[in-house]
């Protein structure tokens, strides 16, 4: 890992942020609130099985599981060959815990493992209540592939839309990345790839989010409508930090 670095005011968010230097994966931080799971656990199903606050759900041949014996830990959400409408999505269940707007940052390491086929959406990151259309998902902040390794970045809050905005950033099948969605400021939400800010010529304004609506679940999902096209998401981990309200 080398020598961990730390910045007083990291990406001027206003805390203190321990990180590491050749990957900028954030370590610690000085928010009150730091959510972190890293999918250690039994792959079995039950409360041990460390998904306890994960509603992990598959329609027809699609998986979502802990990977068993997997190094470090890991989360993959799978979509199948079979010509089908294929649904697998990993989130809180629509228990919208975290408040984007108490300067919530959130991070988690991806490796698109099975590039998207025809027809096959991914998205990662935070959003109000699911759908399985992610276009029709009223309050979000993502990544998001669609049928590629191309990685795009989106926001809505139910006023302002940003959709498939470049990030310049194509992924690679066996790689992992850092992936972070900064809301320290709503009115500029900022997308990071391996602490490279990505679509800096954008404004992702989210600032028209009710009290009610700035309340968001991680949320991870692949998806098709029918097709043979295969997909896999690995999530490594899943780390949120916020002040509290």
């Amino acid at each position: 890992m080398g020598k961990v670095k730390c910045k007083w005011n990291w990406h001027e968010t206003g805390h203190q942020v321990f990180y590491n230097p050749s990957t900028f994966e954030t370590l610690d931080g000085s928010w009150p609130l730091k959510y972190v799971d890293d999918f250690v656990g039994d792959a079995g199903g039950d409360i041990f099985d460390g998904t306890t606050g994960w509603t992990a759900t598959n329609v027809n041949s699609a998986t979502s599981a802990i990977v068993a014996n997997s190094s470090n830990g890991q989360f993959l959400l799978h979509i199948a060959a079979n010509d089908e409408a294929e649904d697998a999505f990993l989130y809180h269940g629509n228990e919208k815990m975290f408040d984007v707007g108490n300067d919530l940052i959130f991070e988690a390491r991806i490796n698109m493992a099975v590039s998207p086929g025809t027809g096959v959406v991914a998205v990662a990151g935070m959003a109000g209540d699911h759908d399985l259309d992610k276009d029709t998902v009223a309050n979000a902040a993502w990544f998001r592939w669609d049928a590629s390794q191309v990685c795009k970045v989106e926001s809505d809050d139910t006023t302002n839309n940003n959709d498939d905005t470049a990030t310049g950033v194509t992924t690679v099948a066996g790689t992992y990345n850092i992936f972070r969605i900064d809301f320290t400021t709503l009115a500029d939400v900022k997308f990071f790839i391996d602490g490279v800010r990505v679509a800096s010529g954008t404004t992702f304004d989210m600032s028209n989010l009710t009290a009610g609506e700035q309340q968001m679940q991680p949320y991870f999902s692949l998806d098709k409508a029918s097709g043979t096209g295969l997909g896999d998401m690995n999530i490594d981990y899943v780390k949120i930090f916020s002040n509290r309200s």
